[in-house]
């Protein structure tokens, strides 16, 4: 004796196991893991163009960069000046600065400069600049680069 079954049920589940397997198909488990796991083993183990590897306890952090009082820091980079960690400089803190001295941008044959430098552990925050001349801030840099 024969089961009946509706059709429109086989016609769901036919198309049910065929979408499934096309997912299986597509969208292998592995292939996710190993382009996550690739992407991370590259980002903290490739050298950089000082031939810099970046240290085993770098390798846990998500971010290549940490924030400390508003100061955006990169991961395993130092100023070859001085040793401190490399700023990552923030646009939206210069255009802060820019705004409280009444500016869209830089006004023509000037230039925002940090009062300490960013090399030698100046914070990258609106009360750290200032707008300089291009010639002063030329002077100025380059003064401060003879003092190490």
């Amino acid at each position: 004796m024969a089961v009946y079954t509706p059709r429109f049920i086989n016609g769901i589940l036919i198309k049910t196991v065929l979408l499934f397997l096309l997912i299986l198909i597509l969208f292998p488990k592995d292939s996710f893991e190993q382009r996550i796991s690739r992407v991370y083993r590259h980002s903290y183990t490739s050298k950089s163009n000082y031939g810099y590897k970046a240290p085993k306890s770098y390798k846990t952090h998500t971010s290549s960069f940490y924030k400390t009082g508003g100061t955006k820091y990169k991961y395993g980079k130092t100023y070859k000046s001085t040793g401190l960690p490399m700023v990552e400089r923030s646009s939206a803190e210069r255009r802060k600065f820019l705004k409280s001295m009444g500016y869209r941008k830089a006004p023509v044959g000037y230039d925002v400069d940090h009062i300490v430098p960013l090399s030698k552990g100046g914070q990258d925050i609106p009360s750290n600049m200032q707008l300089l001349s291009k010639e002063v801030h030329k002077q100025k840099t380059k003064s401060e680069r003879k003092k190490h």
